[in-house]
């Protein structure tokens, strides 16, 4: 851009690091993927109680992220297709996980940046191992030990292993939507809304507040259709909902 372009008091910032890779993947992807968005709301009280209970019985420090994480991978043990990939440039064949070997990823916000994270094999660790993976990684980021070369070599292990993707910007902001879409290979990926104070009916038809959370899901139409993908919605709310099953 030249400088008579930038006006009066304005100024020009370059789009680099992880921020620049990020755009260019979602560009790339825009153009070709049939992304379809499922939602459902949850009831996130359960889950609240559940991990704050887990952690003083395991002593260690359970995020809401982690019991999302967990459910997300469970969930998926019997819908592995949700995990799924495309293999290279191939658009009319699948690699599916085996259940024991779903993982997780998505970033995860460590001081103001985002940084991404890969728990291999989630639907078989426990929910401890989990929370401990990313508290490992999230110290090791901290400690200025993650730098962009291994930011971009996770990516690339994202891209290489099936995966179901989760972006929780309800970690960061009390917003109560958030939607993109799927990142190829991978043909689905969370988005994740803040739980915010919500009027319900509960079981006895009283009007109650809890904390309620939008989950969208995206999925590439070529891999997955709608029924499918709310049925496993529907289990992965059960299991956020009794969260006590997470306890393997």
């Amino acid at each position: 851009m030249s400088s008579d372009m930038v006006p009066p008091g304005a100024s020009v910032q370059d789009i680099t690091g992880i921020q620049k890779v990020v755009g260019d993947v979602f560009e790339r992807n825009w153009h070709e993927t049939p992304v379809v968005h499922v939602g459902i709301g949850v009831n996130m009280s359960a889950a609240e109680r559940f991990r704050q209970d887990y952690g003083r019985r395991h002593a260690i420090p359970v995020s809401l992220m982690n019991v999302i994480q967990k459910a997300c991978a469970d969930a998926a043990r019997d819908h592995p297709l949700m995990a799924a990939m495309f293999p290279g440039d191939a658009r009319d064949r699948l690699i599916v996980p085996h259940v024991d070997r779903i993982a997780v990823q998505g970033p995860i916000m460590v001081d103001g940046s985002a940084f991404p994270l890969l728990i291999r094999d989630a639907s078989s660790k426990s929910l401890a191992d989990i929370a401990g993976e990313m508290r490992a990684e999230v110290a090791r980021i901290r400690s200025g030990a993650v730098g962009q070369q291994e930011s971009l070599a996770t990516f690339k292990a994202m891209s290489e292993t099936p995966n179901i993707g989760i972006s929780n910007i309800g970690m960061i902001a009390p917003v109560n939507m958030f939607t993109a879409m799927s990142i190829l290979p991978a043909v689905a990926h969370f988005f994740v809304a803040a739980a915010i104070e919500t009027p319900i009916v509960d079981r006895n038809g009283i009007i109650v507040a809890a904390p309620m959370a939008n989950f969208s899901l995206a999925f590439d139409h070529r891999a997955l259709s709608a029924g499918p993908v709310a049925a496993y919605l529907g289990q992965f709310k059960d299991l956020m909902e009794q969260p006590e099953r997470l306890d393997r």
